[in-house]
């Protein structure tokens, strides 16, 4: 087999997570970190691919264009660059892992930082127009209904192409139907878990689990996991959706403030803290912190470490752990903080 090239995307903040991910593969050798992208080469399958967790997708390398400036004009070289694409090597890679009907349907999804004058809209139906005519493809609007996606990436003047690996985006987990206000991203999700470097059997407690999506991706890591929340309608989807993705979830009803767990019992705690905004709260937020964060350490083992993600991280406070990492990411429209906790 040759070699591919392949990019991730990922969330803001989690490239190099993402990245070392996508270097545990066999046959991966990444080769630059970007803004919200991972481009890396690929030897031998593509299969494995399928199974990362902390990116969004993973998409076969069709071209760079460059001269995609903010004028209109651009949407003539988009449409002229779409007309040049070389198809015939992704859609035989992507015809390596799934079945695709031949011609296949496409959609497109677009975007771009900073401003342009023009749209997203405008580029996809710039490229597929040229995609269209020269290779006689069938363009779909609802990516749910193609049979390939088309990725175009523009940053600068510079525009990454590709083909999407998989037949749907790796981020939306078959497992996570039940939602609650401020539900996890489950890539998101599995970064945090990959962040604690959990062994087999450990027990790991998300004490503010909303949706489960913490436990369930803990669980398929290999961990014993336990749970709770204070919201009904969370406990009730966290159930639910640990049994769509067959996995083994203790999950209460509860208050964070006050864990009906035993002292030193737990190896890792994985949380996403209440934020104050989506969700709102049933006390002064400090103070909600100042519980939670007791909780936390007194559940710990003296050896534990707790991975958290919240927009607060100031009220984080711990009088025996450490603080090791932080960092902030994308989510939500907002900027919340991840932070890695140890003795």
């Amino acid at each position: 087999m040759g070699v591919n090239r392949i990019f991730a995307v990922t969330t803001r903040g989690l490239e190099s997570i993402s990245a070392n991910e996508l270097s545990a593969l066999p046959g991966v050798k990444v080769d630059e970190i970007a803004y919200r992208r991972v481009l890396a080469s690929c030897q031998g399958s593509l299969a494995p691919l399928l199974s990362l967790r902390t990116v969004d997708d993973v998409f076969l390398h069709m071209g760079t264009w460059t001269g995609i400036n903010r004028a209109r004009s651009a949407l003539h070289i988009l449409r002229e660059a779409s007309d040049q694409l070389q198809v015939n090597p992704v859609l035989q890679a992507c015809a390596e892992v799934r079945t695709i009907q031949i011609p296949p349907t496409f959609s497109i999804t677009a975007n771009f930082v900073g401003k342009r004058n023009y749209s997203t809209d405008e580029i996809k139906q710039a490229c597929a127009a040229g995609i269209v005519e020269r290779q006689g493809w069938i363009y779909s609007e609802n990516d749910t209904s193609a049979d390939l996606n088309l990725r175009i990436f523009i940053e600068g003047e510079t525009a990454i192409v590709g083909v999407r690996l998989a037949a749907r985006s790796l981020s939306k987990r078959p497992y996570k139907q039940e939602h609650v206000p401020g539900s996890l991203k489950p890539a998101v999700a599995a970064a945090l878990v990959s962040l604690a470097n959990l062994t087999p059997n450990m027990q790991v407690l998300d004490p503010c689990c909303g949706a489960g999506t913490i436990l369930i991706e803990a669980q398929l890591s290999g961990a014993t996991v336990l749970g709770g929340d204070n919201n009904e309608q969370a406990v009730t989807a966290a159930h639910f959706n640990a049994v769509q993705a067959g996995t083994k979830v203790h999950i209460q009803f509860w208050d964070a403030r006050a864990l009906p767990i035993l002292a030193n019992s737990i190896d890792c705690v994985i949380s996403n803290l209440p934020w104050g905004r989506v969700v709102g709260t049933d006390g002064p937020i400090e103070i909600i912190y100042q519980r939670i964060s007791e909780e936390i350490e007194r559940v710990l083992a003296p050896t534990g470490q707790s991975v958290l993600l919240t927009n607060l991280p100031e009220l984080v406070q711990f009088k025996r752990l450490k603080c090791d990492q932080q960092f902030e990411i994308s989510l939500f429209g907002q900027t919340p903080t991840v932070t890695v906790w140890s003795d």
